[in-house]
């Protein structure tokens, strides 16, 4: 990005709530803690924001990459070259959707419409309130709903995916594109199009319904699951969650422990004690330091057990 491209971004975004931030760490914006910087950084709070943007960088030619809540993302020491985007205001909110009964779902309850930005606690916290019920095997998972609708995030048996209706897409030059759940293959750990990459595309709003219960019911059941994941996850550290996919049939964190690498480190990166499938930043460490642990364990899987593991954070 050259200096009259930041010239230009910075005019276009004087007036929004956030002013633009140029060669940024990642480090802050990522749950582990680590990452090189992005040449630019800016807050969008409105479809219409965004859409300008989108037609802005696509202009000028700029690539752009949107976060959510930095549980999956990890920026290498080259940096980003482009436009980090990050989803506000408008992205971040729940509504009940007027088409409460359209669409190829079967329906239990109402229709929500929920920002690609909205954190998945406070989604789940919102839908407790409301009873309904249906994601709460979703407890305790961070990040936000775009990226836990993009990577068909799941646990204890269940995904996002199950309870999806329909997306709100934006491609690169801010055209909307709206898909239905027919229209969405979703595997484990993967959401994808027949006939678009969903990783070129935004997920601005997506679709779900859920089925009416008590509060109480489903409070009941986040604390059974919150204080599952609390006496078998690490707590209280810098990690990404789940860092690699669970192989067909087996689970990486088993093959890790298998492999002798828990409370191995690389530097200041560790394999967790807590759960192999865990990689923690205890302190200082870099993406170096976290990159190479990564490559450590799916090389000593992969000579143990012929499995090669592969990451569920994305590495960019």
């Amino acid at each position: 990005m050259n200096q009259q491209q930041r010239e230009l971004l910075a005019e276009l975004v004087k007036d929004w709530p956030t002013a633009i931030q140029f060669d940024v760490s990642m480090a802050s914006y990522s749950t582990l803690r680590a990452g090189g910087k992005a040449a630019a950084l800016i807050d969008v709070y409105s479809l219409a924001d965004l859409r300008f943007l989108l037609e802005q960088l696509h202009e000028e030619q700029l690539v752009f990459r949107v976060i959510g809540r930095g549980s999956n993302i990890l920026v290498t020491d080259k940096g980003f070259p482009g436009v980090i985007i990050r989803l506000k205001g408008e992205f971040e909110q729940i509504e009940l959707a007027e088409d409460a009964r359209r669409g190829d779902v079967v329906q239990e309850g109402p229709l929500l419409k929920v920002g690609g930005g909205c954190s998945l606690a406070r989604f789940l916290s919102w839908c407790t309130q409301q009873g309904l019920a249906g994601l709460e095997f979703m407890t305790g998972i961070p990040g936000s709903v775009g990226g836990a609708v993009r990577m068909n995030a799941g646990a204890l048996g269940g995904e996002i995916g199950d309870r999806l209706q329909s997306l709100v897409l934006l491609d690169g030059q801010g055209k909307i594109i709206t898909v239905p759940r027919s229209d969405l293959h979703l595997s484990y750990r993967k959401a994808e199009l027949a006939d678009k990459d969903l990783d070129a595309l935004i997920i601005a709003f997506a679709c779900f319904v859920l089925r009416p219960d008590t509060q109480e019911e489903i409070r009941s059941r986040c604390a059974g699951l919150l204080a599952q994941r609390k006496g078998k996850q690490p707590a209280g550290v810098a990690s990404a969650g789940s860092f690699f996919k669970n192989p067909s049939g087996d689970a990486a964190g088993r093959l890790i422990e298998a492999a002798g690498l828990k409370g191995h480190y690389c530097g200041e990166a560790m394999v967790s004690p807590v759960h192999a499938n865990f990689i923690v930043n205890t302190g200082k460490g870099t993406v170096t330091d976290i990159l190479n642990l990564m490559e450590l364990v799916q090389d000593r899987v992969f000579q143990k057990f012929a499995v090669r593991l592969e990451p569920e954070v994305e590495i960019i």
